[in-house]
């Protein structure tokens, strides 16, 4: 098989993002054009069973893991194991258990149940995240795009997510309904999806700039509306799977320019993978540095208290076109429970 040699922009993306180190530069393209195999990490929704499933040793994961979260060795498939057809686990990318537990610097900060908005929810892994590190009293999953709707209501009923709904809305007709309505808004933002390459799919172009650009637009818009159905003191998380620097700090550099009652919280437990690119605090995951295929994180929140809001101002029960669709487990679900 004749080896694959970056592009030009692929190139100019590696010295780009490490300008002082040669050696991260070929580790990183390395990864991306001849990626190894990688295990998933599995996220538990019922206390996990340890040694049920092929996974690495804890030791060697992160002191601050939940405990309801494994890495499965590479190679490993959970499709047919007891746990996945009783609906107790959920497989996703390591990168996304990464970005996603940037919710748990925010737990002291939220209500004991909070009220939880996914904007960008398919397939679910970031619901799942949500509803087993914070437990929220109401989450609502969605998805704009109509042929990935289905699989997020299955993975949602599949795995009993508790009190939650979805839909179908664009970002702006969300915020327009639920103005400061929600503690969280989880935005894990189309992008351009360069990581997608480490983990052997095919993504043609997802270095170019004008891919990059208009991603990039989009983010700002989406990012925009899904802090307008933040509370005061409320937070939001902003994730994608692409390493571009305008696609990431870029995006909440000009959001942060605009939306001065927003401010980025550092998270603790992910200072290993902190951005130098910028000046606030953000956090990058490459797929030659970790388990999975890379991306981005950075928690922002609304300054004041939630207490100092009017009542008038949505928070509590939200109006009744954004609860029209309830999940709940299917029938076959439910008997096989």
């Amino acid at each position: 098989m004749t080896k694959k040699e970056p592009s030009n922009l692929m190139r100019k993306s590696a010295s780009a993002l490490f300008a002082d180190s040669a050696t991260d530069q070929g580790d990183f393209l390395t990864a991306l054009l001849d990626p190894q195999p990688r295990g998933n990490a599995v996220l538990w929704t019922v206390p996990r069973r340890a040694g049920e499933l092929e996974t690495v040793d804890r030791s060697t994961l992160p002191v601050w893991l939940p405990d309801k979260v494994e890495l499965l060795q590479p190679g490993v498939k959970i499709g047919l194991s007891p746990a996945y057809l009783a609906g107790e686990i959920y497989s996703l990318d390591y990168s996304s258990v990464l970005a996603g537990s940037a919710m748990l610097a925010a737990r002291t900060g939220l209500p004991e149940s909070p009220q939880v908005l996914d904007l960008c929810a398919a397939p679910g892994g970031k619901s799942l995240l949500a509803s087993v590190l914070l437990k929220p009293r109401l989450l609502l999953s969605n998805e704009v795009e109509a042929k990935r709707l289905g699989i997020l209501r299955h993975n949602l009923s599949r795995c009993r997510v508790a009190n939650a709904w979805t839909q179908r809305l664009a970002p702006e007709e969300l915020a327009s309904l639920a103005p400061l309505a929600f503690d969280l808004c989880l935005i894990d933002a189309p992008c351009s999806g360069q990581s997608l390459l480490a983990k052997g799919i095919e993504n043609p172009g997802c270095f170019h700039p004008s891919t990059v650009k208009g991603n990039a637009r989009r983010q700002l818009w989406i990012l925009e509306a899904g802090a307008r159905t933040v509370a005061a003191g409320g937070y939001v998380l902003y994730t994608t799977c692409t390493f571009a620097p305008r696609e990431n700090e870029g995006v909440i550099g000009k959001f942060l320019a605009k939306a001065t009652d927003f401010e980025v919280i550092e998270v603790p437990h992910l200072a290993e993978w902190s951005s130098p690119l910028a000046d606030f605090p953000g956090y990058r995951f490459y797929p030659h540095q970790i388990a999975g295929a890379g991306g981005y994180a950075a928690l922002l929140r609304r300054k004041g208290n939630r207490n100092d809001e009017p009542a008038t101002t949505g928070r509590g029960d939200l109006p009744p076109p954004l609860l029209d669709y309830p999940v709940v487990p299917s029938p076959r679900e439910v008997e096989a429970s």
